[in-house]
């Protein structure tokens, strides 16, 4: 049995673009809920590589409140960027991908 498919050929032709604003939003809440969980890692005694990424986004005690506040915006901020700065890219390079 045949199926159909709203789909054209004009819209399948064109590639998959990727939603700018969704993947800053993704990519935002990602980094800071990674530095989060490296930041509960600091009262883990035998997890000392999570201080190295957290350093780099405060310069705050590591086990303080004022590291977990900044260090989130700070990784907000980041995130969003630079998944902004990927879907740009990616949708920019679209034609590289047609055939």
């Amino acid at each position: 049995m045949a199926t159909t498919s709203s789909t054209t050929l004009a819209e399948t032709d064109r590639g998959h673009r990727l939603s700018v604003t969704r993947l800053l939003v993704a990519g935002a809440l990602t980094a800071a809920v990674v530095f989060v969980l490296c930041w509960v890692g600091t009262f883990v005694p035998f997890s000392s590589p999570t201080h190295a990424y957290l350093s780099l986004f405060t310069n705050a005690d590591m086990s303080s409140g004022r590291a977990l506040a900044e260090g989130t915006l700070w990784s907000l901020l980041f995130g969003a960027l630079v998944s902004a700065a990927f879907a740009l890219i990616y949708n920019a390079t679209a034609p590289l991908g047609r055939r």
